[in-house]
């Protein structure tokens, strides 16, 4: 079996040779709002190997505080000419990194309606060696930069939402709906799951060919 490509220009590659990206379900959730969105899912090159930047999001935050997530938000008509303009907009405002110095690569599949009502377009880029990131502490804590290949090899499924509490039986509080959520392990133990997860697992489905993408497992 030939060694995956896990370098940036592989997975420019893979990207090209993938089919166009799938719009969101609308079949999970029917929120009252839809909001559209997008994110970038940055990559930087690591000793000649593709690697994730995740930003973990403020414990101020109202939303998924704590969580690892990637650069993201909701598309502003008032100064974002579309998706992609709304996906660097942010990039740029939570990682503090020029846009000027990111290249959008390709996408993947659309992800939503979530429980919040956010559909979102997700993007995948790269940061240029040129690049400084400084967070805004508003908005992150830390980011962390993660080889796409030690995902590849930290990953389960499971319907318990992290963080809840267990009741008296020893359960946790498991995710509303049928469906089984994506898990990512890095570093000292820390998770990318629920939305995060399932781009993660398409983009790995994209660079290794060994999977379906989360739209094929739940066709």
């Amino acid at each position: 079996m030939t060694d995956p490509d896990f370098s940036i220009a592989g997975i420019v590659k893979a990207l090209a040779a993938s089919p166009p990206p799938l719009p969101p379900p609308f079949y999970l959730w029917d929120p009252p709002v839809i909001k559209p969105s997008s994110l970038v899912v940055p990559l930087v090159d690591v000793d000649g190997e593709a690697a994730l930047v995740l930003t973990k999001r403020a414990m101020q935050l109202r939303n998924h505080a704590g969580d690892w997530v990637f650069p993201g938000g909701r598309i502003d008509p008032q100064v974002d000419a579309d998706a992609r303009a709304g996906a660097l907009r942010e990039l740029e405002e939570e990682l503090g990194t020029d846009r000027a110095h990111v290249t959008l690569i390709g996408t993947l599949d659309s992800r939503g309606p979530i429980m919040s009502g956010h559909v979102i377009d997700v993007f995948v880029g790269v940061i240029d060696a040129a690049a400084r990131m400084h967070p805004d502490p508003t908005e992150v804590s830390e980011i962390a930069i993660v080889p796409l290949r030690e995902f590849a090899r930290r990953h389960y499924v499971s319907t318990e939402v992290p963080g809840e509490p267990r009741d008296a039986q020893g359960q946790v509080r498991t995710r509303e709906g049928p469906l089984e959520m994506h898990f990512f392990n890095f570093g000292d133990d820390e998770l990318v799951w629920g939305t995060q997860g399932e781009i993660i697992w398409d983009l790995l489905a994209c660079v290794l060919h060994d999977r379906p993408t989360i739209a094929q497992l739940r066709a």
